[in-house]
């Protein structure tokens, strides 16, 4: 799981909900992030990652990523910036990582985004760009303008619906028209819109 979070300089903080988030051979393939997370795990998360902002005297976004160990968790990774697995927020919040980060820096009003339906990303990496996956009204393409390499992230696609039958279905018609290691990520993708 991840977290995305934003400290201005008068110490206000914002979060986003939990990301939950798939990797494979150690690179981000999926997230998917719920307007309401468990609320446990969500508490955690806000109180780990507002006390390393208020410690740190940070202003701007930071993503944590963490491990769920039993019912706590456990942070592996710290990022002072925007991060890829708050990349659904594009589409999927009212305001972006990015905008908020902005927001953050500049000293702009710092309200809680607002999140109101289930959102997925699915990172593309080392693939050409296809434009038949906009033939789907919820896929959204981001793309990188970044030379396509095997490994590489060249951009990422959201979806963002409040029925979570409707996101199932645009990301198994995704999935016919990716590779095929895409799968194991949009696979459990839906998995975790039906939990």
């Amino acid at each position: 799981m991840s977290l995305v979070g934003a400290r201005s300089a008068d110490g206000a903080q914002v979060f986003y909900p939990l990301t939950h988030n798939f990797h494979q051979d150690g690179i981000l393939r999926a997230s998917v992030a719920f307007p309401t997370p468990d609320s446990g795990l969500q508490r955690q998360a806000e109180t780990m990652l507002g006390a390393i902002l208020h410690e740190l005297d940070y202003v701007g976004v930071m993503a944590m990523e963490c491990f769920i160990v039993g019912d706590r968790l456990l942070i592996n990774e710290l990022a002072p910036r925007v991060h890829n697995s708050g990349h659904w927020t594009q589409n999927g919040a009212s305001i972006s990582q990015f905008e908020l980060h902005l927001r953050a820096i500049l000293g702009l009003p710092l309200p809680a985004p607002v999140v109101s339906a289930p959102a997925v990303m699915v990172n593309v990496i080392g693939s050409d760009v296809n434009i038949d996956w906009l033939a789907d009204p919820l896929v959204r393409l981001h793309w990188y303008e970044k030379e396509v390499r095997a490994g590489r992230k060249v951009g990422h696609l959201n979806l963002c619906h409040p029925d979570s039958a409707a996101l199932s279905r645009s990301l198994q018609q995704l999935m016919t028209l990716l590779p095929a290691d895409y799968e194991n990520g949009i696979r459990w993708a839906r998995h975790r819109l039906t939990d």
